[in-house]
């Protein structure tokens, strides 16, 4: 249990098809899919869908998803974010959602 000030806020990043979605990163080269940007607590903030796994990070054939801040060269010197999210992924041929929930420290 814990206490906060902050609403909770959603964005929804919808792909309405995910075989459309990885022919076109493979014939124009590209890894990863960004979404467009979206503002929390008031910081500008996407997401960053790597549909084949992010290989930098050893993240081969799986979904690789992540929270990231957006023009973090506008933030003041010494910044310190301190961020807790839910993703939760709709898996469309089991019907069913996978939840990850996880907290992270972002600071210069």
């Amino acid at each position: 249990r814990s206490l906060r000030d902050a609403p909770p806020t959603h964005y929804v990043l919808k792909i309405e098809s995910f075989s459309q979605l990885l022919e076109i990163l493979r014939k124009t080269n590209v890894k990863r899919y960004e979404s467009g940007e979206f503002e929390v607590g008031g910081y500008k903030w996407k997401l960053l869908l790597f549909p084949c796994g992010n290989e930098g990070e050893k993240g081969e054939a799986h979904i690789s998803l992540y929270l990231a801040i957006s023009n973090i060269n506008s933030l003041p010197p010494g910044w310190e974010i301190n961020a807790t999210f839910t993703f939760f992924i709709y898996d469309q041929i089991r019907d069913k959602f996978l939840t990850v929930h996880d907290s992270i420290l972002y600071f210069s």
